[in-house]
């Protein structure tokens, strides 16, 4: 009687184990669920409050492909770059496409259960946290950019520091791609600081110092 009492007791135990096992599995939540759509309802939110500068400091950037065209898009935001001013720099001109710069950055996705801050996909610096006194910047040609952030470099001068957000349309499109954790219809943040401008063959060092 005593060793069929233990049997039941460990098979009770075995099917509890595995109930609480199936309940841990089915409460895993995907984090990129539907993300197609809740990354178009952040870009249109930030789209809200960059046209609304309540506080003055949002920029509204046309993508630089479309050329001199105005109204056609105006309503579309997935053409824009939105740029949040957190300083601003004392250089006096801009890079221009050919041009390359050095540049701090990070960049982030949209904020999702396991990344209430966003998943850092990438920085160019080796640390959580910006350092100017020993981290150097990164060396980039504007032209080797996604279409976003070359738009906002484009915009920016010497010193100027921006929170830079692109929709997916200017980023890295509605595919996957292998080289990157960045899913499909992902809009970019990025934190960039601009540190210095080099002139297509007028700054011919570029080195940093």
């Amino acid at each position: 009687m005593k060793r069929t009492f233990n049997l039941a007791t460990i098979a009770l135990l075995i099917v509890t184990m595995m109930m609480q096992i199936s309940c841990k599995e089915s409460d895993v939540v995907d984090e990129y669920d539907n993300w197609h759509s809740r990354n178009q309802n952040y870009i249109d939110s930030i789209a809200r409050v960059a046209k609304a500068n309540a506080d003055g400091s949002w920029i509204i950037l046309k993508s630089f492909t479309l050329g001199d065209s105005t109204n056609l898009y105006v309503n579309q935001p997935n053409f824009f770059v939105y740029a949040k001013q957190l300083k601003k720099g004392e250089g006096t001109y801009s890079p221009l496409y050919n041009d390359s710069v050095r540049v701090h950055y990070s960049g982030r996705l949209i904020p999702t259960s396991e990344h209430p801050l966003g998943f850092n996909f990438d920085k160019s610096y080796s640390t959580s946290t910006l350092n100017e006194r020993t981290d150097v910047p990164a060396l980039l040609g504007v032209n080797q950019n996604i279409i976003g952030f070359a738009t906002a470099l484009m915009h920016m001068h010497e010193g100027d520091r921006w929170m830079v957000y692109i929709p997916y349309y200017l980023g890295y499109g509605s595919e996957k791609i292998p080289t990157t954790n960045i899913p499909a219809y992902s809009t970019l943040i990025f934190d960039v600081q601009l540190a210095r401008i080099y002139r297509l063959k007028i700054d011919t060092d570029t080195s940093w110092h």
